[in-house]
């Protein structure tokens, strides 16, 4: 592990490699996704198959999660992560040579591990390497990894020529990340650890830290946020390009080239939107605001004129509802501290994961009678009723924009990486 003398430049590294290793997890699987007819038939598995393996990454999460948070404050987020780097390099080399449907799901379901370890500890590792004033700009960069990879993974695997090809890109870009994590990876700068240590915080125990987080109301009334908020954000994505073309009339490109306005927002919405947090020092405006926003696109975006105005209010949403996902990933730190964010992380990524790979099948459809060009409109007013419970929840939870207060530029200025 090398210790850089200017802690600026190293922090910076350490960010670009949790931005890199939530990258690998989404990437490998949208590769399914940007070759999936030249999956099938390379294999000879049939769509069910197919739907199966796509999916096996977000299963370890839901059962896991929980636990991964417990011991990455446990161990630490260097060990943790590298451990998470190595299982995913050999799971996706695996994955180039295998030709069974089960060596294949198996090795999916283990390529997720960095994408599941960063969820739960994004918000730890930069709580080590930044002030306060400065993590909220830099969480919200580390979301953007989604819509990069929603974009990469579909755009450019139809390019390549050959699946196993593209699945070597991705073992590849594995094995740098892993060596360039043990290489630089580190739980936190000198300077934040000597001011830990100045200040007599010392590592809870396990049961200390579980019992502080369960009896915390933020804890699940967070954790709540985020299940809601995600069972939104599920059915904007899947059913967005269906109903452009069975209600609007586009062809798939069109459709697809609009729905692309969704990820694009997400993704700049999460960086220029902390930005904004700061300079008002409240996320509760923020939260009102872009909850509304969100909620309206959700139920009334297909409806807008074709063209630029769809477009403008497909971006406005994708904005809004990338930053109240970038919130859900912010909070832990800053409501529980380094020490405890990872299984304060962990829980809240347990409850995002149901939103995520539950309510979308077992809540949503059912509520609106199926999923057809008739019950879309439905569905999306479900979806909006999520989004407005989630934010709901997520605002009454102290406004953490305090942290953004001179208070925490005092804090910034007597951690001041060394030059």
């Amino acid at each position: 592990m090398f210790t850089l003398k200017n802690d600026r430049v190293q922090a910076w590294i350490v960010l670009v490699l949790v931005w890199l290793g939530a990258f690998i997890a989404s990437y490998a699987q949208n590769q399914l996704a940007g070759m999936s007819i030249q999956f099938q038939e390379h294999y000879g598995f049939s769509g069910e198959q197919y739907a199966a393996i796509y999916s096996a990454s977000q299963l370890l999460g839901v059962f896991l999660a929980f636990v991964t948070g417990i011991v990455s404050d446990k161990i630490g987020t260097r060990k943790i992560v590298l451990i998470a780097g190595i299982v995913v390099s050999i799971s996706l080399i695996v994955r180039v040579f295998s030709t069974s449907f089960e060596l294949q799901y198996i090795a999916n379901m283990f390529s997720g591990f960095t994408g599941l370890f960063m969820a739960v500890n994004r918000s730890k590792i930069i709580g080590g390497w930044f002030p306060p004033t400065m993590i909220a700009l830099a969480v919200g960069i580390t979301t953007t990894t989604t819509p990069v990879a929603n974009t990469v993974g579909i755009g450019l695997t139809s390019l390549m020529p050959s699946v196993e090809f593209a699945f070597t890109v991705t073992a590849v870009i594995a094995v740098v990340f892993t060596v360039m994590w043990f290489l630089f990876g580190k739980d936190s700068s000198d300077a934040i650890a000597k001011q830990d240590a100045d200040e007599g915080i010392e590592k809870p125990s396990v049961l200390a830290t579980l019992k502080d987080i369960a009896k915390s109301p933020w804890a699940w009334i967070l954790s709540l946020a985020a299940m809601f908020i995600m069972a939104a954000q599920v059915p904007l994505m899947a059913f967005t390009t269906a109903v452009l073309q069975t209600r609007v009339g586009l062809d798939p490109a069109a459709a697809g080239g609009m729905a692309t306005a969704i990820t694009i927002g997400m993704g700049v919405g999460s960086v220029v939107s902390p930005i904004i947090v700061r300079a008002i020092k409240s996320f509760r405006v923020v939260i009102a605001i872009y909850a509304i926003v969100t909620a309206v696109v959700i139920y009334l975006g297909w409806q807008v004129p074709v063209g630029v105005a769809m477009y403008v209010v497909y971006f406005l949403g994708g904005w809004s509802l990338g930053y109240l996902l970038s919130i859900i990933f912010t909070y832990p730190v800053l409501l529980f501290g380094r020490e405890k964010a990872a299984t304060a992380q962990g829980l809240v990524q347990t409850f995002l994961l149901i939103g995520a790979s539950v309510f979308l099948t077992n809540v949503t459809i059912p509520l609106a009678g199926g999923a057809n060009p008739d019950t879309f409109p439905t569905i999306f007013m479900i979806a909006a009723i999520f989004c407005i419970i989630g934010s709901v929840l997520l605002f009454i939870i102290p406004d953490q924009g305090k942290k953004m207060t001179k208070k925490a530029e005092v804090a910034e200025r007597e951690t001041e990486p060394q030059q």
